[in-house]
């Protein structure tokens, strides 16, 4: 076992504590929440096999994988806990089968992903940024007279998945002026201007699409080839939600055809991006590596998923179990 695998007995006495697994980094304040309450293992995705035996409870973010084969080796854990909100690398029906509770962070990061969207909007159609820094006197009034981007509240923003992410984009895009379009499998009202359609609707009338779903067998690449030739001719697309929501490759190619103008992509399948990503090299799409939550206050709120953890072990209800229809 690594340095990183082994028991954190400077940090964490050894008692009847329960024995918590953490296989992805958590913020300072959650590791100190743990140390105290519990002895804590410190693994990796790829070494967490050969300690999950030892837990009581699972601390993972994105690249831990609970499926069967580490749940067969996990005959003492109650509970896994996902510092984030999307739950597809954990399989909770199965989790839930064997008795052990999953939980999460749904309003960790909610804002950050909002935020990101809504700066991705004004990013792609206000072309202020050329002009940023010094312009020469003799040039001013020149620049002045030119026209840059487009008009956010000429525009139509459709959305794709409309729950807690998808539904505050819209809000804040209505307060911007723009007409909002939104397609749910759940029937969601919404208390600000925003019309429920279906997909070929949504994609024809939207200049930007923005996904904001799970991955479930109903949206793993719902944006394919097909999807794509119904969007309106030099629509923009953002995908801050998960990587498989997207055919990469039907996407590229939609890319250097024309018939999507722009596209802002921060979730990627596979993550990391091969060398030979169809996404590369291309002059109409920004890449992020899986940041849009990276706020520094969005990644403490999920770490403390911890506090969920410790009620399990304890024998007590926790506050945000993974719900049907999140995973």
């Amino acid at each position: 076992m690594n340095d990183m695998s082994a028991m954190s007995d400077s940090n964490c006495k050894k008692s009847e504590k329960p024995v918590i697994v953490v296989s992805e980094q958590l913020k300072e304040k959650a590791m100190d929440l743990l140390c105290a309450e519990a002895v804590v293992i410190e693994s990796t995705p790829e070494d967490v096999l050969d300690v999950i035996g030892q837990a009581d409870g699972l601390v993972v973010r994105t690249y831990t994988q609970v499926n069967e084969e580490l749940l067969d080796r996990a005959k003492k854990l109650k509970v896994v806990g996902r510092a984030g909100v999307a739950l597809d690398n954990i399989n909770v029906p199965l989790c839930r089968s064997r008795g052990v509770e999953v939980v999460h962070t749904p309003e960790a990061n909610t804002l950050a992903v909002v935020d990101y969207a809504i700066r991705m909007i004004i990013e792609m159609n206000r072309k202020f940024w050329p002009l940023a820094g010094y312009v020469a006197p003799e040039k001013f009034h020149e620049i002045r007279k030119q026209n840059f981007g487009r008009f956010l509240a000429d525009m139509t923003l459709g959305i794709i998945g409309c729950g807690r992410i998808g539904s505050r984009v819209g809000r804040a895009a209505a307060a911007l002026g723009m007409r909002v379009l939104y397609n749910d499998i759940l029937d969601i009202e919404l208390d600000y201007p925003a019309e429920s359609v279906d997909k070929d609707y949504l994609y024809a009338n939207s200049d930007v699409v923005t996904i904001h779903l799970p991955v479930t067998d109903l949206t793993r690449k719902i944006i394919n080839a097909e999807a794509l030739a119904k969007f309106k001719d030099g629509a923009q697309l953002i995908n801050a939600a998960r990587g498989a929501c997207v055919d990469y490759a039907a996407l590229g190619a939609s890319l250097r055809n024309g018939k999507i103008g722009f596209a802002v992509i921060d979730c990627h399948d596979p993550e990391p991006m091969p060398e030979d990503y169809p996404l590369f090299g291309l002059k109409n799409v920004i890449l992020t590596p899986h940041t849009a939550a990276c706020v520094p206050k969005a990644k403490e709120n999920m770490s403390m998923v911890v506090t969920d953890v410790l009620k399990v072990c304890n024998g007590e209800a926790p506050e945000f179990p993974a719900l049907e229809g999140s995973y």
